[in-house]
């Protein structure tokens, strides 16, 4: 969280005096993976660490380590559009800028993350798709992993449904030059690339899957469905205002 930083002021990534030194200890200690949340400002907090400047710089920087941008820089207070290289101060905007600036091209070694990021953006679809587009674009189709922060809201249920129906325009993507969100790589955002990251073997779990608790069930479901359709409660305007005498209330 670089927004505090250890005299509570905040540092960037990129600092000599806290910043550097956090990635030198990571290294001597064979961490090759930092994650960092930017973006989701803490109020007043130092809010410039918030923002996503210095991630090209490490990143460029340490070629050999693996930076997780949690959230991708998003800032509810701030309208996303197209790629604005003169509005690249924060939001999503400044971790493109960081990474052209510094050279760091598409799927390298920088990684977008979603938590809370789509759970907002699925209530305005059009910055939803600038989101994507651009993050898909200089980011890397192989670079953006899912996230929803479900620990804070719950199911994440809705936020999936919501991005296995969402699209690109075609207009967005001959416009912008971002990419078509095709089966194929939503299939990457839902799991394919954080599993490269987490050195998770892919057909070993599938298979492992294939044979669990929850495989049974589903599979005991499919030959003997026994599904309730039962409707509990009142069912009509009588029903309810003789529920409510019951329960000692007014009709």
């Amino acid at each position: 969280y670089t927004q505090w930083g250890p005299d509570g002021a905040g540092s960037f990534l990129d600092d000599e005096k806290h910043g550097i030194p956090f990635i030198e200890k990571a290294r001597a200690l064979g961490i090759k993976t930092i994650c960092v949340h930017k973006g989701l400002p803490f109020g007043k907090q130092s809010y410039e660490h918030s923002t996503c400047r210095d991630i090209g710089v490490v990143a460029k920087r340490y070629p050999d380590m693996t930076f997780m941008i949690y959230h991708s820089g998003f800032d509810m207070g701030r309208s996303e559009g197209p790629f604005d290289p003169a509005k690249a101060d924060a939001g999503v905007d400044a971790l493109v800028k960081s990474l052209i600036d510094n050279g760091v091209k598409p799927n390298s070694n920088v990684y977008a993350e979603l938590g809370s990021t789509w759970r907002f953006l699925m209530r305005d679809l059009t910055q939803g798709a600038h989101v994507w587009g651009k993050l898909l674009k200089y980011v890397g189709q192989d670079n953006v992993m899912w996230g929803t922060d479900c620990i804070w809201y719950g199911s994440p249920q809705d936020q999936i449904q919501a991005f296995r129906a969402f699209q690109i325009s075609d207009e967005f993507q001959t416009k912008h030059g971002y990419p078509k969100l095709t089966k194929e790589l939503k299939a990457k955002i839902f799991g394919f690339n954080a599993a490269k990251i987490y050195g998770v073997d892919v057909p070993t779990q599938r298979k492992r899957a294939a044979t669990d608790a929850l495989a049974r069930e589903k599979q005991a479901y499919v030959e003997e469905r026994d599904p309730s359709f039962a409707t509990y409660g009142p069912k009509t305007r009588r029903d309810f205002f003789a529920l409510r005498r019951e329960q000692g209330g007014r009709p």
